[in-house]
């Protein structure tokens, strides 16, 4: 059953993601072929520079606009689904609650890894033209003796960084709405408390462990005792990753019990 669940929220959801991140690949393409690949490196500074700038910007603002169109589906499909009009049948389904949680985190997380994969193709589409590329490799050595690492390595890294961490995302945000659904009334609204709440409450304690570490107030504190930039980052990051998954753990563990013993779709 929970086979089908997955297949069945995925087939929902696949011809508007499919849609957006092909119209996205192709915008990729058309930026690259008719910008990127045209682009002098020898030419003046000051036009040069604010003309990257404008496509670097107007990119960015498209790729913004996918991780949020996709991150909406995720949010609409989980609530819907399960606690909207929708969910009347659905929970007449012969699957538990933990069967239905976990199709719901599946697709989830399968839409998200499947959005940074895109996301990062379309980058490497942008990024790898010839020109790029060889002007790239006069300051290749400059990066990599700044960050430790050579630059397509910590890229890497945080790519699959962001390919694991898109379950801890895929938790949050249903959590959030699910602990919406304890209220009476307003319980969209709750959950957009709960989102910034819990939201406030990790960056609160994030800045606190990362000064109580030493990581806080910054790199160029860090940088003054020898420390490189690939380190400092990766030890942020580090320090980040225990507490989301400790929270990412709570938080299912809530979802769960929610589920489970308080669903109340009146």
């Amino acid at each position: 059953m929970l086979g089908k669940l997955v297949k069945y929220d995925l087939k929902a959801s696949g011809k508007l993601f499919l849609l957006i991140h092909i119209i996205y690949l192709l915008t990729c393409l058309m930026v690259r072929f008719f910008y990127v690949n045209q682009l002098d490196f020898e030419a003046p500074a000051v036009p040069l520079f604010t003309s990257i700038v404008i496509a670097s910007a107007l990119m960015l603002f498209i790729i913004t606009a996918v991780c949020i169109c996709t991150w909406l589906q995720i949010t609409f499909r989980f609530y819907r689904n399960l606690f909207g009009k929708e969910g009347y049948l659905t929970w007449t389904l012969p699957a538990s609650s933990t069967e239905h949680l976990w199709a719901k985190l599946l697709s989830g997380y399968l839409l998200s890894a499947a959005n940074t994969v895109i996301i990062a193709i379309g980058i490497l589409i942008l990024v790898t033209g010839e020109n790029v590329t060889a002007f790239y490799a006069q300051f290749a050595p400059t990066f990599t003796a700044e960050l430790g690492v050579p630059l397509t390595t910590y890229a890497l890294w945080l790519f699959l960084y962001s390919l694991a961490g898109g379950i801890c995302s895929v938790i949050w945000i249903y959590f959030c709405i699910t602990a919406g659904q304890l209220f009476p009334g307003h319980r969209v609204l709750c959950a957009i408390a709960v989102y910034f709440i819990f939201g406030f409450v990790i960056q609160a304690l994030s800045f606190l462990i990362l000064f109580l570490s030493g990581y806080f107030p910054g790199y160029n504190h860090m940088a003054s005792q020898g420390i490189t930039a690939a380190a400092y980052l990766t030890g942020t990051l580090l320090i980040s990753t225990v507490l989301i998954v400790i929270i990412t753990v709570l938080q299912y563990a809530a979802m769960h019990y929610i589920m489970k013993r308080q669903i109340n779709l009146l």
